[in-house]
């Protein structure tokens, strides 16, 4: 089994993408869901040391820096950083600030999240789980389900680090089916002890079934992508809305491990979108030394790559007699995931204008100036913005 000791060395540069993931996202996060005027608990599962050797920020600082700069907002309800550690649990303690709102807790996950989902009153509070475990033996996905369900928490977001290639590599060892050396992770937690644990985990037996495809020459990185989809499928029985981000060393690299998450709110499923977009495209622009294409390759999801290259026909696809341009963001986010930005929608939609499809605001005319008004504002109350399909449209035939 891999050693997690020379993990605090260094930050590693894919763990760096995680870490911006993280961070980009919870401050407006806690400035949105502070407006609620209901108590806030982030909760970091796997917190680690809290600093790198090296001096680099780990999870419960970013979090803590988050939580610091919310509460200069005098109208902020309180908010709570809990973080639980077992093994680095004295560096910890001596790592993060060192105040009421922030709580280290001895002791393991399944421990700490057995006591959460049994005798922890939810009191109508906000709950932000972000968990980063080391390997995947921990992470039930039973735990999730009843915090949903049990649980009566005002609203419950996830932010999962879930490493998908070391699960298909404990799969294929449990269920002995052979992995070439070059599919094979060069480090991954070996302590799975039955193929039943592996269903605990995600939530189900469909990954039997990617396993014995793979055994008859599927290549590991199809597998992967089906088995991510897969575990998102299941997971949108939990959250309402669910995406991730593929994280990897090199862009024709299999991903070492996928970011996903998990929500309920419509607002925080596009602000996601755009957060884990803009760091894949960061990365896309640093694997190709800034070189850009004129044909996009290399999307997040292969599998949807015909789709995204047909966008404006997809785009009209969704659009039935009509639809607030909010509520089709929210389709095509769902349907490509972190392939597009908001913008890039947009953008595509202004293109459409009068040829696809129609836009009608209301009201038709800025306050201000009394002039047209052009808002692409989604996220507006005193706006409406909507886009019917023109009549003459046909979908295409291949």
């Amino acid at each position: 089994m891999s050693s997690s000791h020379s993990f605090f060395k260094e930050k590693r540069a894919w763990s760096k993408i995680k870490d911006e993931v993280l961070k980009a996202y919870l401050v407006p996060y806690l400035a949105k869901v502070s407006r609620t005027r209901r108590p806030i608990i982030v909760a970091d599962c796997f917190a680690g040391k809290g600093r790198f050797d090296n001096g680099e920020p780990g999870s419960p600082l970013i979090i803590a820096e988050a939580i610091v700069h919310q509460l200069a907002d005098p109208t902020t309800q309180a908010i709570k950083g809990v973080f639980i550690e077992k093994k680095y649990f004295k560096e910890l303690q001596a790592n993060i600030p060192q105040t009421p709102w922030c709580i280290p807790l001895d002791g393991n996950y399944e421990e700490r999240m057995d006591y959460f989902v049994n005798n922890y009153p939810s009191r109508d509070q906000n709950l932000f789980l972000y968990v980063d475990p080391y390997g995947i033996k921990s992470i039930l996905f039973s735990y999730f389900e009843m915090i949903r369900k049990k649980k009566d928490f005002h609203s419950v977001e996830l932010l999962l680090n879930l490493n998908t290639f070391g699960f298909l590599r404990e799969a294929c060892r449990l269920l002995n089916c052979p992995v070439s050396e070059n599919e094979s992770p060069a480090d991954y937690e070996r302590d799975i002890n039955s193929p039943e644990r592996l269903d605990e985990i995600a939530g189900g037996t469909y990954w039997r079934e990617i396993i014995s495809r793979y055994n008859v020459n599927q290549k590991m990185q199809i597998a992967e992508e089906e088995f991510i989809d897969k575990y998102c499928e299941r997971l949108r029985t939990v959250f309402r809305y669910v995406v991730n981000i593929p994280i990897k060393a090199r862009l024709s690299h299999i991903p070492k491990y996928r970011i996903v998450f998990g929500t309920d709110h419509e607002d925080a499923l596009l602000l996601m979108v755009d957060n884990m977009n803009r760091r894949w495209a960061k990365f896309r622009e640093e694997a190709r030394n800034n070189q850009g294409t004129l044909f996009e390759m290399d999307f997040p999801n292969p599998s949807k790559q015909g789709a995204c290259r047909d966008i404006e026909n997809e785009i009209v696809s969704l659009i039935d007699t009509g639809i607030e341009l909010k509520d089709l963001l929210v389709r095509l986010a769902q349907k490509f995931g972190i392939n597009f930005s908001i913008s890039d929608y947009k953008d595509c939609l202004k293109s459409m204008e009068g040829n696809q499809i129609d836009i009608s605001r209301n009201p038709p005319l800025t306050p201000a100036t009394g002039k047209p008004s052009t808002s692409w504002e989604h996220a507006r109350k005193d706006l409406s913005i909507k886009i019917t399909r023109r009549a003459q449209w046909q979908p295409p035939l291949l």
